[in-house]
C-alpha cells in the first residue's frame, strides 16, 4: 500500500477564530503599539505611581538590572510565575519571542527550540539548550524539572559559553529557587480543576540559628484522571501522579561565607504516552507493517487497520483503545552544594552536584485494541559535575570572571520490544524483535571566562571565551529486526568559543548593544548500518546580534528589541529508518545526520507598558527565518535534498500578550483580572515531515486565550481561572507513538479550576 497522506485540515471553526481575533484585538488596543517581554512588575493598582519596577537578573553571574545586560533575555519574577501559574517548561517558553516547543507524549519528552536551534537528538543526554537550576546543569537528565517555590526564571537567547559551567549552543534557561531565610514562613496551596485534577503544594521555612542556619522544605503532590480515556476494558488513560519533594539549607558561619545545599526527589507516572490516533501512517506502518493489508476505505487517505471505534483526530480528541496497560514516567534525584566566599573584593564560588534520573516506558506500543507489539524501556542518566569560579566584586571599570568545570555523564539504556498475539511477520507471540543495551560515558572539562571594561562612561566592551574538551565513549549492543550490531567507540572533541560584545549607554534609560558569539556542541557515536555513520561531527554556530533596551515615558514603558543572524556548520539532525532489505529482513535503526550548513535570521521586540491607571500590558513578538542551506538527508530509505527547506520546529512568527487590571477590594484585599494570549505559527515538526505535506505533517498555526481572576491579602490568595478559554483545537506535533492508528497527536483541551493559597 502506498504511504498514506491526506490534506485534511484541522482549522478551528470560524466562530472560534472570530472570538480569538476579538480577544487579541482587545489586547492590542490596550498595548497601543507596544510589544512586551513577559517580565513582572508592581501590583497593577500601584503601578501608575511606581512605574515599571526594575528586574534583577544574574545572567552574567552578578546581580544586574535586566536593561543593562547585553544579552537578549526574557525574565520572569516570582510574582509573574505565580500569576501565570507556570507548571511546565511549555508555559514560559511560549511567553518568549522566537521560542517554541513540541511534545512527544509526556513531560519528559519536550523538545525546545530557541531561534530555530532545536535539540533533535532526543529528550535526555547532550542538550542544545542549557538548563540550569541554581547554576547547576540538569539538561543531561531532564528538560522539564518541577516548578516549585521559584524566585526567577531567565531565558537567554543565543549561544551562552562564558558564564555557565556547561556550554549552551542555542541559549540557556536558568531557574533560581527561593533560598532559606531568617524568618519563619509557611504556605499551603490547593488547586482543584477539571478532570478530577488535584494539586497540593506546601512550603515551610524554619530559621534554626539566627543569622547562621535556616532550612526550607517544599512538598508537591498532583493527581489527575487526565483528558484521554482508554475505552478498552483494562481502562485507564492518561491518568497521572506527580510527587515532588525538595529541601534546602543555608549555613552562614560568617558574613563572607555562605553554604547552600539542596536535595530534590521527584516522581512522575502517567498511564500512557499521551496521544490519540491521527489515522495517517508512518512509513514503517504504511509500507512495512500493514503493506497491502488495509485499503483506503473512506477515500480521504486514511486507513483503519483495526476496528477500535474511537475515530481519528480532530474528530476524536479524548479517546484511545489499547489492550495492554501502559506506564510512562520519570524519577529524578539530585543533590547540590554551593559555597560562596568573599574576601578582598573577590568572590570565590564552588558548585558541585549529582543528578540521577530514570525514564521508563512500559506496555502497549502499537496503540490499538489488537496485540501487535509491547515495549519495555528504561533509560538511566547520571551527571556529576564540579565548577569553580572567581570574580571581582569592586566597582572598578574592569569586571572579570573566570571558571573551570569538570563533569562526568553516564547513561545506561535498556530496551526490549516483543511481538504480541497477532504474530506480526509470522513471528510467535513473545518473540523478541528489538533489543538494545548501551552504556555511555562523557567526560568534560572546560575553562571559561569574560572581561568587561568601561572604555568611557558610556561605552563598555566585553570579551570572553570558552575552551571545552569532551571525551565520549559508547558500548552498544543490540538488534532491530534483521539489523544487529555491537559497537564500542571512543572519541574526543575540543573547541574554543569566543564572545565579543559592546554596550553603549545612549542615555540614562536607553542602551544599545552588539554581540558576536560562537556556540559549540560536540559530536558523538551511534549504532549505524555502515561504519562511516558510526560517528557524527560537532555542531558549531556563529551568532551576530544587535539590540536596544529602553525605559521610556517616565518608566511607563519598557522596550527591548533585537535582530540577529546565525550561521550553522554541521547542524546535527536525527533520523530513523525502517524497511525490509533485499533478504526480506526487517531493518529498524536511528541515528544522526550532519547538515552541511544552515542559517537563521530573525527579529524580536518586547515591551511592558502601563497604558492607563491600574492597567499593565506585556507583549512579545518574534520573527524567524531558519532554513537548511545545504543538506542531503536519509529519509524513508532515500537521500533527500533539503536545501532551502525550513528547519523543523522553527515557527516564522511567535507572539504572546497579557493584560492585567488591578484594583482594591478594601484596605486588606487587592484583586486583579488577567487575560493571556499565545500564538505560534505553523511548523514542520521533524525532518521526515519536510518531504510530505498535509495533515499531520504540516502542524497548523494556533492560538489560545487564558483568563484568571484573583484576590489576595497578606494571608490568603484566591484565583479562579480558565486555560484555553475558547477550547482551541490544536496540537504541537505528530509523533511515532504506535504502529497502528497512524502517527499520534497530543490534543489540546480546555481546563478550569480554583486555586487557594494560605500564608502563615
Amino acid at each position: 500500500m502506498k504511504y498514506l497522506k491526506t490534506q485534511t485540515t484541522t482549522s478551528p471553526p470560524e466562530s472560534f477564530v472570530s472570538r480569538q481575533r476579538l480577544a487579541f484585538a482587545l489586547l492590542a488596543t490596550c498595548a497601543v503599539s507596544a510589544a512586551g517581554p513577559g517580565v513582572a512588575f508592581a501590583q497593577a493598582s500601584d503601578a501608575s505611581a511606581q512605574g515599571i519596577e526594575e528586574v534583577i537578573v544574574t545572567a552574567q553571574r552578578r546581580e544586574q538590572n535586566l536593561q543593562e545586560v547585553p544579552i537578549a533575555i526574557s525574565a520572569f519574577t516570582a510574582d509573574a510565575i505565580e500569576k501565570a501559574m507556570f507548571s511546565d517548561i511549555g508555559d514560559y517558553v511560549t511567553r518568549t519571542p522566537n521560542a517554541s516547543f513540541i511534545t512527544n507524549g509526556s513531560r519528559s519528552r519536550r523538545q525546545v527550540s530557541i531561534r530555530g536551534v532545536t535539540n533533535f537528538l532526543g529528550f535526555v543526554g547532550t542538550s542544545t539548550t542549557g538548563f540550569y537550576v541554581d547554576d547547576f546543569s540538569v539538561a543531561g537528565s531532564t528538560i522539564n524539572p518541577p516548578i516549585m517555590d521559584i524566585e526567577r526564571i531567565e531565558i537567554l537567547r543565543g549561544p551562552q559559553a562564558t558564564y555557565f559551567g556547561r556550554n549552551a549552543l542555542g541559549g540557556g534557561i536558568s531557574v533560581t529557587t527561593r533560598k532559606p531565610t531568617d524568618e519563619f514562613e509557611a504556605s499551603l496551596m490547593a488547586d482543584v480543576s477539571r478532570f478530577n485534577t488535584f494539586d497540593v503544594e506546601g512550603v515551610l521555612n524554619v530559621p534554626v540559628v539566627e543569622d547562621k542556619f535556616a532550612m526550607r522544605f517544599n512538598v508537591k503532590s498532583a493527581t489527575s484522571d487526565g483528558n484521554i480515556e482508554n475505552i478498552h476494558p483494562i481502562g485507564g488513560g492518561n491518568d497521572s501522579e506527580y510527587e515532588y519533594v525538595r529541601s534546602s539549607f543555608r549555613f552562614t558561619p560568617s558574613d563572607n561565607l555562605t553554604i547552600d545545599t539542596s536535595f530534590l526527589y521527584a516522581t512522575e507516572d502517567v498511564g500512557m504516552r499521551e496521544g490519540v490516533p491521527s489515522g495517517v501512517f508512518s512509513n514503517f506502518a504504511g509500507n512495512v507493517l500493514f503493506a497491502g493489508q488495509f485499503p483506503d476505505r473512506d477515500g480521504d487517505g486514511r486507513s483503519d487497520p483495526f476496528v477500535d471505534t474511537v475515530g481519528f483526530y480532530p474528530e476524536n480528541r479524548d479517546r484511545t483503545n489499547f489492550n495492554t496497560p501502559q506506564s510512562v514516567g520519570t524519577s529524578i534525584r539530585n543533590g547540590v552544594i554551593r559555597i560562596d566566599y568573599e574576601r578582598n573584593d573577590l568572590l570565590f564560588t564552588s558548585i558541585s552536584g549529582i543528578i540521577n534520573s530514570d525514564f521508563f516506558l512500559n506496555g502497549d506500543i502499537d496503540g490499538s485494541s489488537r496485540d501487535f507489539f509491547n515495549e519495555f524501556r528504561n533509560l538511566e542518566r547520571q551527571s556529576i559535575s564540579t565548577e569553580f569560579r572567581v570574580q571581582n566584586t569592586d566597582d572598578s571599570r574592569l569586571r572579570w570572571s573566570v571558571g573551570v568545570l569538570y563533569a562526568e555523564d553516564d547513561g545506561d539504556d535498556w530496551n526490549r520490544t516483543f511481538v504480541g498475539a497477532e504474530e506480526v511477520f509470522g513471528l510467535p507471540n513473545g518473540f523478541l524483535i528489538d533489543r538494545e543495551d548501551s552504556a555511555t560515558r562523557d567526560n568534560t572539562w572546560a575553562i571559561f571566562g569574560q572581561v568587561d571594561y568601561d572604555i568611557t562612561d558610556r561605552l563598555s566592551v566585553s570579551f570572553g571565551g570558552r575552551y571545552n574538551e569532551e571525551t565520549k565513549e559508547s558500548n552498544i549492543s543490540g538488534f532491530s529486526g534483521g539489523f544487529e550490531q555491537v559497537l564500542s567507540v571512543k572519541d574526543t572533541f575540543s573547541d574554543f568559543s569566543p564572545r565579543l560584545a559592546f554596550n553603549y549607554v545612549v542615555s540614562d534609560t536607553v542602551n544599545l548593544y552588539a554581540t558576536i558569539s560562537k556556540g559549540f556542541k560536540s559530536g558523538g557515536v551511534q549504532i549505524a548500518p555502515n561504519p562511516d555513520a558510526e560517528t557524527f561531527d560537532p555542531e558549531t554556530l556563529w551568532n551576530y546580534e544587535f539590540g536596544v533596551k529602553a525605559d521610556l515615558l517616565d518608566q511607563r514603558m519598557r522596550l527591548n528589541a533585537a535582530v540577529f543572524y546565525m550561521d550553522w556548520t554541521d547542524l546535527q539532525v536525527a533520523f530513523q529508518e525502517n524497511l525490509i532489505d533485499d533478504n526480506g529482513d526487517f531493518i529498524l535503526f536511528g541515528g544522526v545526520n550532519n547538515a552541511d550548513s544552515a542559517t537563521s535570521i530573525g527579529a524580536e521586540i518586547s515591551a511592558t507598558a502601563i497604558v492607563a491607571d491600574n492597567w499593565l500590558v506585556n507583549v512579545n513578538v518574534g520573527y524567524l527565518d531558519a532554513e537548511f542551506d545545504r543538506f542531503t538527508a536519509l529519509i524513508d530509505g532515500s537521500n533527500r535534498l533539503l536545501d532551502g527547506r525550513v528547519i523543523p520546529n522553527s515557527p516564522e512568527l511567535t507572539a504572546n500578550a497579557d493584560v492585567e487590571y488591578g484594583f482594591k477590594y478594601s484596605a486588606a484585599w487587592e484583586g486583579y483580572v488577567r487575560a493571556e494570549w499565545v500564538f505560534r505559527d505553523e511548523i514542520k515538526p521533524n525532518t521526515t515531515s519536510l518531504i510530505y505535506s498535509g495533515f499531520p505533517w504540516d502542524v497548523p498555526s494556533y492560538d489560545y486565550v487564558n483568563l484568571r481572576i484573583g484576590a489576595e491579602s497578606d494571608s490568603m490568595r484566591l484565583v479562579v481561572y480558565a486555560e484555553n478559554l475558547f477550547d482551541s483545537n490544536y496540537y504541537t506535533n505528530a509523533y511515532q507513538k504506535a504502529f497502528a492508528g497512524g502517527l499520534f497527536i497530543e490534543p489540546s483541551f480546555r481546563t478550569y479550576g480554583v486555586r487557594a493559597t494560605f500564608m502563615f
